[in-house]
């Protein structure tokens, strides 16, 4: 019995996996996405398959995993979207496994495949299934905290080296996500894993520091990272829970019945952390069971540090990233202190609107036409094709370009040659000395176009309400783009317009 009951769990597990994997590729393997952040890690992906170094040969205020993840991939199979996309598909396929395979050792398989499904409806928001360097390290950092659990029930201490460089992999992509460390050291240290832990902990910081040391990137990396705390951070900071950034500026943010279900609806990841503490918390204290506590703790401190890490751009997309912990610690909970048939009842209903919200956005896949850009035939709204065909009339492959501010995908969908070290600059982030070092790369090596947009002073404090407004303008920059540059068209867009100039 207990041998079909494994057997069940596991083929549960697969077809978890798969289900996830594949609607993901249908929704969004091969979307074409301007607005977001995706364009740094393409663009930086193009440029480590060139032979450039992150930190050393142009600017990131991320860790390099990603970079090199992508830059291999591009290195070896070319820039298609759906390669580059891949290991992002594969771990937001895993995170929803990893919610199985976790309320599975707490509960029914059948009640944990159904969660699992319910959360691939919250974390796929198709908008936000890019490149990004918060999707590896949530992979990660859930791969690590999965191997934890099966150390502590097991004592393989073999499986604490391997939560140890797991969640230090993690925090090579996002390095804040460190501090999922500290929790994970105490439940090992519990265990008498602590030494594996930490080999394996070191093992994969000495083999990262050794590899940039090797190709001289070890010092910049560590003054850009320090870049990155005295500036981002300041510019970065806003409240717990944060949505509707910067979207009323652009006429993206709903009014009415629609603003209050989708706030509802957003706002969960920023709701689950604490709720999954508190509740576990009051149901420890009554049930007083200590084996229980004993797995449970160590797994809402890391849902804890998890959500810290996401500081100091606490909106509600970036703690989506790390929600897949306390999602199954709060369903969990709620399974446990239910009634029988209430939790029929509410199951089969959240099931029902999980399935349906699956459907819609499976069907809306098919309102995307195909695009022939070249990158290859991805998917687009009418709008967005327009957008690129019409800037693709005036920059041919090979260019030399420099968009600004901030359209770090369009060196990767043109083909265009970045002159700069910057792939983005900031405004109200980027310091004078930022400003000064892309103006001597650009007089150094002239572009022929410049993909200009304009980003109003209080649009700029909508999205990043930390800036400082004294850096705004920046004059410099723009001063000698009117000297040098004229204006040959303008283009419209989904997300506003931009300007195409010609040296």
């Amino acid at each position: 019995m207990y041998w079909i009951r494994r057997r069940q769990r596991t083929l549960l597990g697969i077809a978890v996996f798969a289900i996830a994997f594949l609607y993901l590729w249908w929704i969004a393997g091969d979307l074409f996405n301007l607005g977001v952040d995706e364009g740094i890690y393409l663009e930086g992906a193009r440029r480590v398959a060139a032979g450039q170094m992150v930190y050393r040969d142009f600017f990131a205020l991320t860790g390099p995993l990603t970079f090199w993840v992508e830059g291999a991939l591009a290195h070896w199979g070319g820039t298609d979207i759906p390669l580059l996309r891949l290991p992002m598909l594969l771990e937001v396929a895993f995170l929803a496994w990893a919610v199985y395979w976790l309320a599975a050792q707490f509960e029914g398989p059948w009640f944990a495949s159904g969660l699992a499904l319910v959360f691939l409806t919250l974390e796929s928001k198709v908008h936000g299934l890019v490149v990004n360097h918060r999707w590896d390290s949530a992979a990660l950092a859930m791969a690590a905290i999965v191997a934890a659990l099966t150390a502590q029930r097991t004592g393989r201490r073999e499986l604490w080296l391997a939560a140890g460089f797991l969640v230090f992999a993690a925090a090579w992509a996002t390095p804040p996500v460190a501090l999922v460390a500290l929790p994970l050291l105490a439940w090992s240290a519990a265990r008498r894993g602590a030494l594996a832990f930490l080999g394996g902990a070191t093992l994969s910081a000495a083999g990262g520091a050794a590899y940039l040391q090797a190709n001289h990137s070890l010092v910049p990396m560590i003054q850009g990272l320090r870049w990155a705390g005295a500036h981002y951070t300041a510019a970065n900071i806003v409240p717990y829970g944060a949505i509707w950034l910067g979207l009323a500026t652009v006429g993206r943010q709903p009014a009415g019945w629609s603003y209050f279900l989708t706030t509802a609806w957003a706002a969960i990841p920023a709701l689950l952390p604490p709720a999954a503490i508190a509740g576990w918390a009051w149901y420890l204290w009554r049930r007083k069971d200590r084996a229980l506590a004993a797995e449970i703790w160590p797994l809402a401190a890391a849902a804890a540090a998890f959500a810290l890490s996401a500081w100091p751009r606490w909106t509600a997309d970036a703690l989506l990233h790390t929600a897949a912990l306390s999602w199954f610690l709060c369903a969990v909970l709620l399974d446990r202190v239910s009634a029988p048939r209430p939790r029929f009842w509410l199951g089969g209903a959240i099931l029902a609107v999980s399935a349906a919200s699956l459907a819609a956005k499976s069907a809306e896949a098919l309102q995307y036409l195909p695009c022939e850009t070249r990158v290859g035939t991805l998917r687009a709204s009418y709008g967005e094709s327009e957008f690129l065909a019409q800037v693709e009339r005036w920059v041919q492959p090979g260019d030399s370009v420099f968009a600004f501010p901030y359209m770090p995908a369009l060196y990767y969908f043109l083909d265009a040659r970045n002159p700069s070290r910057y792939s983005f600059l900031q405004p109200g982030m980027m310091t004078r000395e930022d400003e000064a070092r892309a103006l001597a790369d650009l007089e150094a090596a002239p572009p022929r176009w410049v993909i200009y947009q304009k980003h109003a002073p209080e649009a700029v404090l909508a999205i990043w309400p930390g800036s400082d407004p004294a850096l705004i303008p920046m004059e410099r920059m723009n001063a000698w783009l009117r000297e040098r540059y004229r204006p040959v068209d303008e283009v419209a867009g989904d997300w506003g317009n931009v300007v195409v100039m010609e040296r």
